[in-house]
């Protein structure tokens, strides 16, 4: 997806600063009831056992038609959230005995299904309108908060150079029309300088989705929710560590150390 292609793209525009995570195994997890459904905790479950696999951008994009591509032990910040999220519906058997592999698609293409380079998701915000219609997530920010986030979206045409399969005609109007869709969307988000007054209300197991002041760009990051004994932390696919994490700090000093982060959004399993 795009927002993971940010930094290899425009690194000549924007340098982000990173804040070092590092995965803590002794945290003791202080769940609220509520977030001990058997979706989220299984989410939970998967997601700390990867714990420590590599990070790896770019996983997705092999030579040949567009196909179904995944990996076990290698993960960039959506393909982890992706992939933990399809094997957790999988194993709760909440699929009408879809396969593993069905779900994964349904999740990263429009319509769930193959159609090309343009079919996939490459931008979150549309990933999030087509997997709430999928009914296997439910963005709760409007009921949070009543801040507006609308962006006009064109970071991939705008770059197609960089973006080999977008020298197909074809393949650049499908990504030209899905920018189109989400640049009329207005969202409702949470500025960073308010997420510990609403910190209470993230479970464990919620996907984070990170906005940003970035132009043409809608989200920078996501990744999982965790609850610990001091708050709310991220348990994602980490560029800066290197592997997937848990952050060593809340999720708010996470995006207050972010200049690029402006504030998030999140989503809860159905």
């Amino acid at each position: 997806m795009i927002l993971l292609k940010m930094k290899i793209v425009f690194n000549q525009y924007f340098t982000f600063i990173f804040l070092s995570t590092f995965l803590v195994p002794t945290f003791m997890f202080a769940q609220p009831e509520e977030s001990k459904s058997s979706l989220s905790a299984c989410i939970i479950e998967n997601a700390q056992q990867l714990n420590g696999s590599p990070y790896v951008p770019g996983t997705l994009e092999v030579a040949g038609p567009e196909k179904l591509v995944y990996f076990k032990d290698k993960f960039d910040c959506v393909t982890f959230v992706e992939y933990v999220l399809a094997l957790s519906i999988y194993q709760a058997g909440n699929t009408q005995n879809k396969t593993f592999e069905a779900i994964l698609q349904q999740l990263r293409y429009r319509h769930g299904k193959i159609d090309g380079y343009g079919s996939r998701l490459h931008y979150f915000s549309e990933w999030i309108l087509e997997n709430e219609k999928n009914g296997f997530i439910r963005n709760i920010t409007p009921k949070i908060s009543s801040s507006p986030y609308k962006k006009n979206i064109r970071f991939m045409t705008s770059n197609a150079p960089k973006y080999p399969p977008l020298t197909d005609k074809k393949e650049l109007k499908k990504v030209s029309l899905a920018e189109h869709r989400i640049s009329d969307y207005t969202w409702n988000y949470i500025p960073k300088s308010k997420i510990n007054h609403i910190s209470d209300q993230i479970l464990s197991g919620d996907i984070i989705a990170i906005t940003t002041d970035i132009k043409d760009l809608d989200f920078v990051h996501t990744g999982f929710a965790i609850r610990t004994e001091d708050g709310v932390h991220l348990l994602h696919a980490s560029e800066s560590e290197g592997k997937v994490v848990i952050s060593k700090n809340t999720l708010y000093d996470y995006l207050k150390s972010h200049k690029h982060q402006s504030g998030i959004m999140i989503l809860r399993v159905k």
